[in-house]
């Protein structure tokens, strides 16, 4: 067993890893709205502020979504889908994946 982690940043591709996520039978996963770190730092301590300019060249769209997975195979073949649809989650602009080996209690 696994656990998958997506961070995605980008609005334009959330349907598209909805989509992928579900023909691989990953229903059960838990979609969080996240907000990135440079905004965290921007609005809670004012001396990043002056980073506002570069923020808003990345925008402010972030979601995590969190699944147990059966195996690796099923990600991987999410993954080249969504290649196959422009999506590229190597790109750290779109979001980044992770897939961690899991025990369940």
């Amino acid at each position: 067993m696994y656990y998958l982690i997506v961070h995605l940043y980008q609005e334009r591709y959330w349907s598209d890893i909805l989509l992928a996520l579900a023909a691989e039978g990953i229903t059960d996963a838990v979609v969080v709205d996240a907000s990135r770190m440079e905004q965290a730092l921007i609005s809670e301590l004012p001396i990043f502020a002056g980073f506002w300019a570069d923020m808003s060249r990345r925008g402010r769209f972030a979601k995590v979504i969190m699944a147990s997975v059966p195996d690796r195979a099923s990600v991987y073949r999410m993954v080249e889908a969504l290649r196959g649809e422009g999506v590229d989650l190597t790109d750290p602009s779109v979001g980044k994946i992770l897939l961690l080996p899991a025990e369940e209690l």
